[in-house]
């Protein structure tokens, strides 16, 4: 596996773990996931940032998208 190879949810999903690092304080500061400072809540957007954009780690919802925009970028 390469460095800049992403990685797809398999047993939980994007949901399970929105909710889970909500109500979870220690797994949000292990994994370095911010509440989002108007819901008070873990949002997507909060754990893309985190997840997606520093681990490479993503919803399987968005993995079309993303083996198609890596796809155009290598033609």
């Amino acid at each position: 596996m390469h460095d800049d190879e992403p990685t797809f949810l398999r047993t939980m999903t994007w949901a399970d773990l929105l909710y889970t690092l909500s109500i979870d304080e220690a797994l949000r500061t292990k994994l370095g996931v911010q509440l989002c400072p108007f819901t008070g809540a873990v949002e997507e957007y909060t754990l893309a940032d985190r997840l997606g954009g520093e681990l490479d780690i993503w919803p399987a919802k968005w993995r079309g998208v993303i083996e198609q925009s890596r796809a155009a970028e290598t033609a």
